[in-house]
């Protein structure tokens, strides 16, 4: 294959047999000239005697003419007819060639030169050895490359001094030469018959390891996929059951509706308040039922965390199960905020708050009730969840305790261990006994039975966007705060506005009205009240160190002192204020009150916790 040196000039072939670079004549010789113009191989065409088409004058054939041929001229590796010999003789140019006779084959054979004519020179002969060199020349190559050079020799000279034992040898070794490449050939043979082999066997044991892992992976995703269709069938028949439970409540809620409009229509004001009373009664107890009913646990999302099933079949023969994410559902619980109050709870919190809000609060004076003073430590948050019971959030160990304050001295009736430290407290809503608890990165909603025994029952958590410490519940919005900020939230905690906050004591305390939507925070010293959109309504400065606060039924501020045994009641969006004085506190910490207005829990910094009545 013709190609082009470095300079990208100079055409050159290389040998097939030899590897020796033959260079072209001239640059623009095109491929099938340069062709014919190769050297030709004398050895070979020697061999070649004995085909008929050497049986013929290659002179006489080219002139379209069949001659026998009688001779073979070597210098034109030609068979030649008695003619073309005499004319061989006539001109002078092919005097010189040396003409034997083709009948004498072995003759020929036997006398084939081995000197061959120059390959860059065509019909040079090959007569000069440069030792310099070390190359054959012709005349010309002599007189162009080696013009310079003073070791040169004859061919015939050099001839003259061969050894022919040392030939004998060197045949030798090309003989052994020769019988090691056929070794090597028979050996490269064996490796690719070897090879081809090992292909055969190691293809068959991959496709049966193949066939293996397809019948795990198989066998694993047909019993991952039974697992899922239980799971889903078990999640969305949860939900049907519970839609059914709904579809039987609403059902008597109808026919509560009908009984009503047709007592509202036709009946006494007698037979109005029976009716009304009995319905209740029974819209109530099948709430109650409701709440009773372990079906409230929702399916929320599937989640597939990991989906590399070839390592989960390596390490353990099966594919992980998809993750279910659950959530508590409210339902329950809205609708027992839809529900009316039954009449005859002459306690209710409603009706006591609106009785409450009728006092003049800038008035009114608190009495003992009961006492807590066996704290083991400080305690920041507490909260009422019965008449006769508070619950108080420890550090250490984290709990949530219980206490029964129908007694002048409260005692402990529960303690609830914790995994993680709570923090603020806050009701969800009019229900006493459920409650949010804040676990700085999350909200846990409880349930709290009161009875013989105390029972806690969590139905949800709620994952936070910030982390919360005080949290504190008003009518349609959440505050909350922590050491860096302060947040006014959605009922279910999504914050909607948020403010660079920093707590002035050892937490951070906030409240929210419960007649309002406003909120109340300490900073810098200040008592600030902001609106449910982060409005600043109203700003009180306050001498000394004030701590723990509240809304009063009235929407008054009560605030807590450092090292004061006193309250500080701030009217309403106006600058009265008054003093009162708890002469049971030794380091008033902060306060809560009841949500019906009546009752107010007031925490110690010296682990104390007093309850008062409101009169």
């Amino acid at each position: 294959m013709a190609t082009h040196k470095e300079n990208d000039t100079i055409k050159f072939i290389e040998c097939p047999v030899c590897r020796r670079c033959i260079e072209a004549p001239r640059t623009d010789i095109s491929s099938g000239e340069w062709a014919s113009e190769l050297p030709q191989n004398k050895l070979i065409l020697a061999m070649s005697l004995e085909q008929d088409e050497n049986k013929n004058c290659m002179i006489c054939k080219r002139q379209e003419k069949t001659v026998p041929a009688k001779h073979w001229c070597k210098a034109c590796m030609e068979a030649i007819c008695e003619d073309c010999k005499s004319l061989h003789r006539a001109v002078q140019s092919l005097q010189n060639h040396k003409i034997l006779s083709i009948s004498d084959i072995k003759k020929l054979n036997s006398e084939v030169e081995v000197e061959e004519s120059c390959l860059l020179h065509k019909g040079k002969i090959l007569d000069v050895f440069c030792h310099d060199h070390q190359e054959l020349c012709c005349s010309i190559c002599l007189v162009k490359q080696h013009k310079l050079c003073k070791n040169l020799d004859t061919v015939e000279d050099m001839a003259l001094g061969i050894d022919r034992d040392n030939i004998q040898n060197i045949a030798s070794k090309y003989i052994c030469l020769e019988k090691r490449l056929e070794d090597m050939l028979l050996e490269n043979l064996n490796k690719v018959a070897k090879l081809n082999s090992r292909k055969q066997e190691i293809c068959m044991k991959t496709e049966e390891k193949v066939k293996e892992i397809r019948s795990l992976l198989d066998g694993a995703h047909a019993q991952w996929l039974k697992r899922f269709e239980q799971n889903h069938a078990d999640s969305t028949g949860n939900i049907e059951i519970a839609s059914d439970e709904l579809k039987r409540f609403s059902t008597t809620v109808h026919e509560a509706i009908i009984i009503l409009q047709s007592m509202l229509n036709s009946g006494s004001s007698k037979q109005l308040f029976i009716t009304n009373y009995r319905l209740q009664n029974q819209i109530s107890d099948y709430i109650t039922r409701l709440k009773s009913l372990d079906i409230w646990n929702f399916s929320e999302d599937y989640m597939q965390h990991n989906s590399d099933f070839l390592s989960q079949i390596s390490n353990g023969k099966e594919f992980e199960d998809v993750a279910l994410s659950k959530v508590q559902s409210r339902i329950v619980e809205r609708i027992s905020q839809m529900s009316a109050p039954k009449i005859t709870d002459k306690d209710n919190i409603l009706q006591r708050r609106k009785r409450m809000s009728q006092m003049d609060w800038m008035k009114v004076e608190f009495k003992k009730l009961s006492e807590i003073n066996e704290l083991s430590e400080t305690v920041c948050y507490g909260l009422f969840i019965h008449d006769t019971r508070i619950i108080l959030s420890l550090a250490n160990p984290p709990s949530l305790k219980i206490y029964d304050i129908s007694k002048s001295t409260g005692e402990c009736v529960h303690t609830e261990k914790c995994q993680d430290k709570p923090y603020g407290l806050c009701h969800t809503g009019l229900c006493l006994n459920e409650l949010y608890v804040s676990f700085k990165n999350f909200i846990n909603h409880y349930r709290i039975e009161v009875a013989e025994t105390t029972k806690i029952t969590k139905l949800r958590t709620i994952h936070l966007e910030e982390p919360m410490l005080a949290i504190s519940c008003g009518p349609t919005s959440v505050f909350a705060a922590n050491d860096s900020k302060r947040m006014i939230c959605s009922l279910d905690f999504c914050i909607i506005h948020s403010s660079a906050y920093t707590s002035d004591g050892k937490v951070p305390f906030v409240c929210s009205s419960l007649i309002s939507d406003n909120h109340c925070f300490i900073r810098d010293g200040m008592v600030i009240v902001v609106d449910q959109n982060n409005k600043e309504i109203f700003k009180s400065a306050q001498d000394g160190y004030p701590r723990g606060l509240a809304f009063d039924s009235q929407d008054n501020i009560l605030v807590c002192f450092h090292t004061t045994t006193k309250l500080k009641q701030l009217k309403r969006e106006e600058r009265e204020s008054r003093d009162i004085v708890l002469t049971d506190m030794t380091d008033t910490y902060n306060i809560t009150l009841h949500p019906a207005g009546d009752k107010i829990l007031v925490l110690d910094y010296e682990r104390k916790c007093v309850v008062y009545q409101i009169c």
